[in-house]
């Protein structure tokens, strides 16, 4: 279990990074957004609050005129809506003593041995399965599509391109590099600067091609997309974001206090329910209902709202995604904790309900609300002067934190007396705990844009996975916190150091699955003084061909007094028709330290000795000779060399 210590730590670890990401765009290859959701219309916001509070006063900024004066006098009864309430406290309610006792303590739940085991407990095998069988399926049906088009308009002499399956290996190590573009804050670079080798990135190029890498980009896909439900503007990414929400409450036990709050996502593509909130920096985004710990900052539950229906504003919808949020939580977690949210979800049905699940709340409350008597709207002539009133378990403050400005209304199932701080301000102690509260979720979304992993897409279930992915980092530095408290104690970056092994440990399998494959990619090098080194391929039509020649003239010593390099070449397109027998009938020799004056006849005829050459050429560039690399992989030590 986690002490108040650890979870102080974990707080301050979340929030330690300041957020410098570039917001630049640039394009990442994607694929256009899927047909089915591609009304363009977007909806303003109609579920956003007010303005937050200020940590200072939490009042409201409108003024108020002479004849709102109201007198400083406070009446011992006031009644709306049918409900009654009175200045006099309550004697000790069962109902709120029942509700403040917490059955289990705060922590992890679920042991890991490594930081790659508290990722996974988010990202199951499950779900990554179905992920790949998804994509790997609207793939091939892309390719064939492509192969249709090429016979239709006679084009067979082009070379046949099929998909090369994705596995649960290649998925991990995919998200392990956008948690690497995430950690050096270049998740909005082009790719094939990430893919440069001038730009000492070499993660990237190990783990997989950048061509395979927008392969993957483009074709990655959450379901099916020809037994769609239609009316489900959720389809597209449903049984997956299912999945991962209902992970998300059973691997961690909350601290005493809960925040709901919305989160709202960058989009700017096409989508039926993107939301525009001026107030926000970021104004159009995915709007998430997000519920989390306000100690620890973990992810207890999320849900994304999908807008209107039949363009309705839904009834009951604040009231409705507060207990859709809290009931995902197990009844023996739920008893004992208080939940903080702004004035948009204050309600005194709200809290009702959450008291019948033995929970308490804390919100401020907008003064339209049908339930508030006008008595606590009206401006007073006391500064800081506070009225309390109680009903049943319920208490509503009303405190004048400015002159000439209305009061601050605030409605509390979690506070049965009458407490101010002894000071200038006075100030309430449900205030107070309602300002330490509030800012759960909003900190978890600072987080989150220090390291995220988005990247500019066009299509809107790509946005849904990279906050998936994003929230699922934080939540899983949570559990590997909370069980190894001592871990990193000294470092002052150590989220950042949890997330590059996170990723080292997400692109290990396929870093070492690719080290023994013999599969050889070109680069181009040039030396210290940035002229091109010579290079050479020759294609035999035998592999004993090619056997022969390297036995007998690889380490030859040349006129020039270099050694002749010879490396085994096989192209892009040659490991992708592995199948095809054909494709094994010839093999290339990469021929280093050649002179200057060999040009393809003369290379042609040195190798014809050894057999058949189907082709022989020296690469050129204006006649002057150009550098190509070919690194071997199966032995990363000779390729270090040779790139170098």
């Amino acid at each position: 279990m986690a002490n108040k210590s650890n979870l102080k730590r974990i707080r301050d670890i979340l929030l330690s990074d300041t957020n410098d990401t570039d917001d630049d765009i640039t394009d990442d290859q994607e694929s256009d957004l899927d047909s089915d959701f591609d009304t363009s219309a977007i909806e303003s916001d109609d579920t956003s609050a007010d303005e937050h509070i200020s940590e200072e006063s939490d009042s409201s900024n409108s003024d108020t005129g002479e004849n709102d004066i109201f007198t400083n006098s406070q009446p011992e009864t006031i009644e709306k809506a049918g409900v009654t309430w009175s200045s006099y406290q309550n004697k000790k309610n069962s109902r709120i003593s029942a509700a403040k006792i917490m059955k289990i303590k705060s922590g992890s739940s679920t042991k890991v041995q490594t930081i790659l085991d508290s990722f996974k407990l988010f990202f199951t095998d499950e779900l990554l399965d179905d992920i790949v069988f998804h994509t790997n399926r609207y793939a091939e049906q892309c390719f064939d599509q492509i192969q249709r088009s090429r016979q239709e308009f006679n084009t067979t002499k082009l070379k046949s391109r099929r998909w090369i399956p994705m596995d649960r290996v290649e998925l991990e190590s995919f998200i392990g590099l956008l948690i690497q573009s995430g950690i050096n804050r270049s998740n909005h670079e082009l790719l094939s600067e990430l893919w440069d080798i001038s730009q000492s990135r070499p993660l990237y190029r190990a783990t997989m091609s950048l061509q395979r890498f927008k392969y993957l980009l483009r074709f990655i896909r959450f379901d099916d997309r020809q037994g769609r439900n239609k009316t489900d503007r959720l389809a597209p990414v449903r049984h997956m974001f299912e999945r991962f929400v209902k992970q998300l409450p059973r691997h961690f036990i909350p601290s005493e206090n809960l925040t709901i709050d919305e989160q709202l996502v960058p989009f700017r593509g096409r989508c039926r329910f993107v939301q525009y909130i001026p107030k926000k920096s970021v104004k159009y985004g995915l709007k998430f209902w997000v519920l989390s710990d306000a100690d620890s900052r973990y992810v207890l539950s999320i849900d994304l709202y999908t807008g209107k229906k039949d363009n309705i504003i839904q009834k009951d919808l604040r009231t409705n995604v507060v207990l859709h949020l809290v009931d995902q939580l197990p009844n023996n977690v739920k008893q004992g904790r208080s939940i903080t949210f702004d004035r948009y979800f204050t309600d005194l049905k709200l809290s009702e309900a959450l008291m019948d699940r033995k929970m308490t709340s804390v919100g401020i409350v907008e003064h339209k609300r049908s339930f508030l008597p006008n008595e606590l709207k009206l401006c007073r002539k006391e500064l800081f002067a506070s009225w309390f009133y109680f009903s049943g378990p319920h208490m509503l403050l009303s405190y004048q934190a400015k002159e000439k400005k209305k009061p601050v209304v605030l409605l509390s199932s979690a506070h049965e007396f009458a407490e101010v701080f002894d000071d200038e301000k006075r100030l309430p102690c449900a205030i107070h705990d309602y300002n330490q509260t509030k800012g759960g979720v909003d900190a978890i979304d600072q987080c989150i844009e220090n390291y995220t992993v988005r990247r500019i897409s066009r299509r809107w279930p790509m946005v849904v996975f990279y906050n998936m992915i994003d929230i699922g980092a934080i939540n899983a530095m949570t559990i590997w916190l909370c069980q190894n408290s001592s871990w990193n104690v000294k470092r002052t970056n150590t989220r950042r150091i949890f997330l590059t092994q996170l990723s080292k440990a997400l692109t290990n399998l396929q870093l070492q699955r690719r080290s023994k494959e013999v599969r050889l990619m070109p680069k181009i090098t040039k030396d210290h003084n940035n002229h091109s080194n010579t290079f050479g391929v020759v294609s035999f039509s035998k592999l004993s061909m090619a056997q022969n020649a390297f036995t007998t003239l690889n380490g030859l010593e040349l006129n020039n007094g270099e050694n002749l390099y010879i490396q085994f070449y096989e192209n892009t397109e040659d490991h992708e028709q592995k199948t095809d027998v054909k494709s094994h009938e010839h093999r290339k020799l990469y021929i280093r330290n050649l002179d200057e004056n060999i040009d393809n006849q003369k290379l042609k005829q040195a190798f014809s000795v050894y057999g058949k050459v189907k082709s022989a050429r020296v690469m050129m560039k204006r006649g002057v000779s150009q550098g190509y690399g070919v690194p071997d992989i199966k032995n990363s030590l000779a390729s270090r060399y040779n790139l170098q």
